[in-house]
């Protein structure tokens, strides 16, 4: 639990700098950036996420990622720092844990060419 929690802060503050440095905005206000389908886009995953399909929507997250722009990034983002802000149960049904969600989010980030800052957070990938 203390682990999933440290976990869980880290990805929200790595978000939150990514969002400053890149978009020069918090997280929240990148979100409001995005014109309304790629709204709809983090709604569908979050969606998604509270009817116990935490996994496919990270693969859907993941997929973003073949069109690197900065909308899906966003698009990202936001969906990873939604993740903060969901109860434990949910990660415990969709039998996810904190290890998978650091390979993924890293996955993800490292697909836009962030690995050094995830590398700042998370320590080098092993």
């Amino acid at each position: 639990m203390f682990e999933q929690d440290y976990i869980m802060r880290q990805i929200k503050e790595i978000t939150a700098v990514m969002a400053k440095v890149l978009f020069n905005a918090k997280v929240e206000d990148s979100f409001v950036m995005l014109q309304e389908a790629e709204k709809q886009q983090v709604f569908n995953l979050v969606e998604m996420t509270r009817n116990g399909k935490l996994k496919d929507a990270v693969e859907e997250v993941d997929r973003l990622t073949d069109n690197n722009t900065k909308e899906n990034l966003m698009i990202g983002l936001s969906f990873y720092n939604y993740l903060n802000d969901i109860p434990e149960y949910i990660f415990t049904e969709n039998e996810y844990n904190s290890a998978r969600l650091r390979k993924d989010f890293r996955k993800f980030v490292n697909k836009f060419g962030l690995s050094q800052m995830t590398d700042l957070y998370f320590g080098e990938e092993e």
